[in-house]
């Protein structure tokens, strides 16, 4: 039989790629450092906003409480009636973009719920008999 080939052994050198001894990895020691993100998702509680914007600019903190999983609670009394259709034009592209859904609880008042969200009960019975 021949002998292996050895490049340290060719150039005289005491380095030889088959003898280096690497540490040793554990394999769950590796696992333990990926994180599931619906993981945390699930122990976070759900919360209920209550808004009442006077301007647009106020859209961008509903928005950002939409998307963090929150439902918002909106009373439109103090606003205009173009501020309100553009904040409701906003947020409507926002609760479609997370699956999510609006309920009118008055003239003036909305409920944005995300996706995990179910909405029941006398109050949206009665008054979807009352906006008919």
């Amino acid at each position: 039989m021949t002998a292996k080939f050895s490049f340290s052994k060719f150039f005289g050198t005491d380095y030889d790629e088959d003898e280096t001894d690497y540490p040793e990895t554990n394999e769950n020691e590796n696992r333990d450092k990926v994180v599931s993100i619906s993981k945390n998702r699930g122990t976070q509680s759900s919360k209920i906003s209550v808004f009442e914007p006077k301007i647009y600019a106020d859209v961008k903190i509903i928005a950002k409480k939409l998307i963090d999983n929150n439902a918002v609670i909106i009373n439109f009394d103090t606003a205009s009636d173009d501020v309100t259709r553009r904040i409701i034009d906003f947020l409507n592209g926002v609760v479609f973009t997370i699956d999510g859904n609006i309920e009118r609880i008055s003239e003036l008042v909305f409920l944005f719920t995300p996706h995990n969200y179910h909405v029941d009960g006398e109050i949206k019975k009665s008054m979807n008999e009352r906006m008919r």
